[in-house]
């Protein structure tokens, strides 16, 4: 798939979507996780239900990269802008954050002067 480039405003008019796939998915995964928790199962299905939360994080994550989206971690993701990311993580009410191409989630700073980069 070709790089997308986002700009702010199509990135944060995005993100509602996004937080609830994510969130959708955050929630099956905290259900099949605590099920694991307090469950006492027969090995086999211990197995069977650490599989169910692989593929969650897959289809998660995959339901984000088709839209252009890249994912960085677990509820973590980054939205290309052509000169680094503006980034979001499961939690976050808005776009806040954004950081360059070598700096990753410890280099996250708060987005400043969207208008005059980003118009």
């Amino acid at each position: 798939m070709e790089r997308k480039i986002w700009t702010y405003e199509e990135a944060r008019k995005i993100l509602p979507y996004v937080r609830s796939i994510t969130e959708e998915f955050y929630e099956t995964v905290g259900k099949v996780h605590q099920e694991l928790k307090n469950g006492l199962y027969q090995e086999n299905e211990q197995e069977a239900r650490e599989t169910k939360v692989e593929e969650l994080l897959v289809e998660w994550s995959g339901k984000v990269r088709e839209l252009g989206i890249e994912v960085k971690g677990l509820w973590l993701v980054d939205f290309d802008n052509g000169k680094g990311y503006y980034c979001w993580h499961l939690g976050e009410e808005d776009l806040l954050f954004e950081h360059g191409y070598d700096e990753g989630f410890a280099g996250r700073k708060p987005i400043q002067n969207i208008d005059e980069d980003y118009e």
